[in-house]
C-alpha cells in the first residue's frame, strides 16, 4: 500500500475511528485501525467486537492499493507529529509502515490485515431516519438513567422502540426511569424494540455533529447508524427489557408545579449535607403553599429550606436520593417542572418539556 494524503484530513478520520478502538486489550488487533486504500481513496475501520466504526473515504492519492492494521493511538500520535501537512504512507510485505512528511520518516510495525475482524454487512433495505439534533437530545436526556453496574445486563443499555413513525428511548437503573419520545422523519410502519448498549449510544451522541438527519438500520443482533462521515455498527444486548410503561399511571393524589431553577439551587445546598445518601436522604414535605426540604447528617449538620410553589391535592411527606433528583431536573429544558405523587412509598412521576418523562423511586425515611 502506498498513499499520499493531507495530515489534517487524515487526523479527522483517525479521531472518528479511534472511538471504537480499544486502548488496552488482550487481543492486540482490537487496538488497531484498519486502513484500506483503493480507487476511491482511504477509509478507516475499527472494531472492538461490541462496536465498530467505518469512516467515509478520506481524500488521498492512491499509488498502490492495499490494507494495513496499525495501532490506533500510536498511529494518531505519529500523524499528529508530522513535520508537514502532506504525508506519504507506505507499507512493505512485513507490514512495516513508513510515514514520511517533509524531510522526516517514521517507521512503525503494522499487523496483518487478514486477522482484523471485519464488520458484518447490514442490509439497508429498511431505513429509519430521524432529525440528528433531536436524537442527540433524546440520548442526552435519558442515558444518565441507564445502569452502570451489571445489576441486570439488559438495564446497562437503553430500550429503543420503533412504533410506526415514532421512536422511544427508555433507560432504567433500578431507582429511576427516563423516557424520551419523538417522531421519525422516515419509518416503515413497523413495531419492534431492541436494547442498545449505553456505551454505544453515548458514542452515537458524540458523533452527531452538523448532520441534518441520521439513518438507522436493524437486524436481530445489530444496529447500524449512518452519519455524514462514517457509520457505526453496534451489537445489541440480548434479553427482554423491563416492562416499564405501566409505572406511568394517570393517578394523582398530590401534584406540585415548581420552578426548575429554585429546586435545583436548593438541591445544591441539600447535597452539601447529604454526603451519605442512604443515611441522609432528603425529606420532602408537601403542604399548602409549597414544599419543605430537610436533610440531616450526624457528621455534617442539617439543612432546611422552604420553596413556594403550586400544590394541589393531599399533603405528603416522602424521601428521595437528592442526587438522583438533581440529575433528572438538570436534564429537563423547561422553566417549570411538574411532580405527581400518590403515596410516600409510590414512585414520583416527573415531567417538564414535551416528549420526556421521568420516574423516581422514594427512599424510606
Amino acid at each position: 500500500m502506498k498513499i499520499k494524503t493531507n495530515k489534517y484530513k487524515l487526523l479527522y478520520f483517525i479521531n472518528i475511528a479511534n472511538r471504537a478502538a480499544i486502548s488496552k486489550s488482550t487481543m492486540n488487533i482490537l487496538e488497531c485501525i484498519l486502513l484500506t486504500a483503493d480507487e476511491n481513496g482511504l477509509k478507516l475501520t475499527s472494531n472492538n467486537l461490541d462496536m465498530g466504526i467505518e469512516t467515509d473515504y478520506c481524500e488521498a492519492e492512491v499509488m498502490e492499493e492495499g490494507r494495513i492494521a496499525l495501532d490506533g493511538k500510536f498511529f494518531s500520535e505519529v500523524v499528529r507529529s508530522a513535520a508537514s501537512p502532506e504525508i506519504t504512507i507506505e507499507t512493505d510485505e512485513k507490514f512495516i509502515t513508513a510515514i514520511k512528511s517533509g524531510k522526516s520518516e517514521i517507521k512503525i510495525a503494522g499487523r496483518d490485515p487478514e486477522v482484523f475482524p471485519l464488520l458484518p454487512e447490514i442490509s439497508d433495505d429498511f431505513c429509519y431516519s430521524i432529525n440528528a439534533a433531536v436524537f442527540k437530545d433524546m440520548i442526552k436526556k435519558t442515558i444518565f438513567a441507564a445502569a452502570t453496574e451489571n445489576i441486570k445486563q439488559t438495564l446497562t443499555g437503553e430500550n429503543v422502540e420503533i412504533s410506526d413513525d415514532t421512536i422511544t428511548l427508555a433507560a432504567i437503573d433500578g431507582y429511576r426511569i427516563a423516557v424520551g419520545e419523538s417522531s421519525l422523519i422516515k419509518g416503515n410502519n413497523d413495531t419492534f424494540s431492541v436494547i442498545v448498549p449505553k456505551s454505544s449510544l453515548s458514542e452515537i451522541g458524540k458523533l452527531i455533529a452538523d448532520e441534518e438527519q441520521i439513518d438507522m438500520f436493524f437486524t436481530e443482533n445489530h444496529m447500524l447508524v449512518k452519519f455524514k462521515d462514517c457509520f457505526l455498527l453496534t451489537s445489541l444486548i440480548e434479553g427482554e427489557f423491563l416492562k416499564y410503561k405501566h409505572f406511568f399511571t394517570d393517578d394523582c393524589k398530590t401534584k406540585v408545579v415548581i420552578k426548575k431553577d429554585e429546586i435545583l439551587s436548593c438541591l445544591d445546598r441539600v447535597l452539601l449535607i447529604s454526603k451519605d445518601i442512604k443515611k441522609s436522604p432528603v425529606k420532602v414535605k408537601i403542604g399548602e403553599g409549597g414544599i419543605e426540604l430537610t436533610s440531616i447528617s450526624d457528621v455534617l449538620g442539617s439543612m432546611y429550606e422552604f420553596i413556594d410553589c403550586d400544590v394541589s391535592g393531599d399533603e405528603l411527606t416522602i424521601g428521595f436520593n437528592p442526587r438522583y433528583m438533581q440529575e433528572i431536573f438538570k436534564n429537563i429544558d423547561s422553566d417549570e417542572i411538574t411532580l405527581v405523587f400518590n403515596s410516600p412509598l409510590s414512585p414520583c412521576i416527573i415531567t417538564g418539556e414535551e416528549g420526556f418523562k421521568y420516574l423516581l423511586l422514594p427512599l424510606r425515611l
